[in-house]
């Protein structure tokens, strides 16, 4: 009998350490797991595709519903929209007077589930998330976060600069470095300094005998908003996880072949040719990395749009900024005549337009100011 209690006993002190364990962390939350953000252009998605959060004209947050396009809720500027996972959004909110505040959002409701407060990173007080253009100094504040186990990582790097007439701007004053918020407990833990750099995104190619290798333009994924592309070419292979991408052009420049092969080892695969049909003078990743931009000679601002998995065609767009491919859409940026400029999602093979939100106006152009 006396064994049987200590049977009993032992069942109940697991059954409630295992109890215990469960409410220290998310729901469906395994150790070690970590979730990366899923950048769109002007913004982040859910891994489903279904929801995002964009940026607003006036600097702040909109979530929509991303097969339609429609408003779901919004949160006042300035704010940053970090990341969407697990059900929750996650955006860095300045409120007027107070510190810097993480906010999660149900994704689809926009009802707030939790915040925050960053007090603890105690940066100066030039380090704001507002765009003014105005006068001689601003801020570059670029942050980025993902999520680790029970925990949100953030790295932030806010840089003051000075502009001196006809000398180049230069940096006036800087706070960067890493926090680290338990979400069920909200204790924030700091890491001083820049962080791990983030990962590359080529590598030296191995030789290729014959091969009429270019060079592919690609942009790190990130929060900042870009204005304008192609951006800058990096040489080498590009870095896709453990895939590494070549890009090779035909005499007469109108096929590109992708040469595929993974990382460690000598994992080779099948090559893919991307059938143009026009003469192609720039290769451009998109910031998903799994599909690629090739632009038209003789029509430069048309760029038409690849698969790098089939090699198969997606469609065409014309002045693209930033661009990426999640499930069945394209979501793309371009200035419009006005200044404006526009996110735009359209149909994955057909190009047909399914809704565009305007994401910056001229006025808010985060340029340095005029001296």
């Amino acid at each position: 009998m006396s064994e049987r209690r200590g049977l009993i006993r032992a069942a109940v002190v697991l059954f409630l350490a295992i109890l215990g364990l469960q409410a220290t962390s998310q729901p469906g939350t395994a150790a070690g797991t970590v979730e990366e953000p899923i950048y769109l252009p002007a913004g982040v998605s859910d891994a489903a595709g279904a929801v995002g959060c964009l940026r607003t004209p006036e600097g702040g947050v909109e979530a929509v519903d991303l097969a339609t396009g429609r408003s779901l809720w919004r949160t006042d500027a300035p704010a940053r929209a970090l990341m969407i996972a697990r059900g929750r959004a996650y955006v860095l909110e300045e409120r007027a007077g107070r510190p810097l505040r993480v906010a999660a959002y149900d994704a689809r409701s926009g009802r707030l589930q939790r915040a925050y407060d960053l007090a603890t990173l105690a940066l100066p007080p030039w380090a704001s998330l507002s765009e003014s253009g105005g006068g001689r100094q601003w801020t570059v504040f670029e942050v980025t976060a993902r999520l680790a186990s029970d925990g949100l990582e953030i790295r932030y790097d806010a840089t003051r600069m000075q502009a001196y007439g006809f000398r180049p701007a230069d940096a006036v004053g800087q706070a960067q470095g890493m926090a680290r918020i338990a979400l069920g407990s909200g204790r924030v833990s700091l890491k001083p300094g820049a962080g791990p750099p983030p990962p590359p995104l080529s590598e030296p190619a191995p030789p290729m005998p014959g091969a009429r290798l270019v060079g592919v333009h690609a942009r790190a994924p990130g929060s900042r908003l870009a204005l304008g592309g192609p951006p800058a070419d990096v040489a080498g292979a590009l870095i896709v996880g453990d895939l590494r991408l070549a890009f090779e052009l035909s005499p007469d420049t109108k096929v590109v072949i992708v040469h595929r092969w993974r990382v460690p080892g000598d994992g080779r695969e099948r090559s893919l040719r991307l059938e143009h049909g026009h003469a192609t003078d720039a290769v451009w990743a998109t910031t998903d990395r799994r599909h690629v931009l090739l632009r038209r000679v003789y029509e430069q601002p048309w760029y038409d749009l690849f698969s790098l998995e089939t090699g198969a065609p997606i469609g065409s767009l014309e002045r693209p900024v930033e661009v990426a491919v999640l499930g069945p859409r394209v979501y793309w940026t371009t200035l419009e005549p006005a200044g404006d400029l526009v996110v735009v999602a359209s149909e994955a093979g057909s190009d047909r337009v399914l809704w565009r939100r305007t994401v910056l106006r001229p006025e808010r152009h985060l340029e340095p100011p005029i001296p």
